[in-house]
């Protein structure tokens, strides 16, 4: 799958496998790979000079970042397709497809609107074809769904990828709280 393969980064102690709706950390695909020495001495650049140089272009001027947050859509079993940029998941031994937002636990908001005016003419557009994710593999989306890098542009994500669930909001100061 586009998931790509185990990851090197451990998981945080007494990890659950992820829910329905949880907000997830995983490291960008386009940045998994990178060895633990690279990792360290663009740590260190990048704190030198107030992240303004890096090992990594990509992740200066606003680029790819290491780590994203992605909502969990799909668990291992379902199948999933997309219409205007919603989720209708198909979960193991159902007959009908439901909307994502009634089968989570945890109430959410998803932006819907066109990116940047272009609507489906984006590379990440607001369709997706019916997928059956395998054992371990999980769908995950962006809240705002027109303008994210997410499992309609890389693939389903395999569990080994996904960091720790996300407890804690600290950014904007006026949403700081738990998730």
């Amino acid at each position: 799958t586009g998931g790509g393969g185990p990851s090197r980064r451990s998981r945080a102690p007494g990890f659950r496998p992820p829910a329905r709706g949880d907000g997830v950390p995983l490291e960008s695909p386009q940045t998994a790979g990178r060895r633990l020495p690279g990792r360290l001495v663009d740590a260190a650049a990048r704190f030198f000079s107030l992240q303004r140089a890096s090992l990594y272009p990509d992740e200066t001027a606003g680029g790819v970042p290491r780590l994203l947050v992605k909502r969990v859509v799909g668990l291992p079993g379902d199948t999933i397709r997309m219409e205007g940029y919603l989720a209708w998941i198909k979960p193991a031994g159902a007959t009908e497809f439901v909307a994502e937002v009634a089968m989570s636990a945890r109430p959410y908001d998803v932006t819907v609107g066109a990116a940047g005016g272009d609507g489906e003419r984006t590379p990440f557009a607001g369709s997706y074809p019916e997928l059956l994710l395998g054992p371990g593999e999980y769908f995950l989306l962006g809240d705002n769904r027109p303008d994210s890098s997410d499992s309609r542009s890389w693939g389903p994500v395999r569990m080994e990828r996904i960091v720790a669930p996300v407890v804690l909001r600290y950014f904007p100061l006026r949403r700081f709280g738990r998730v």
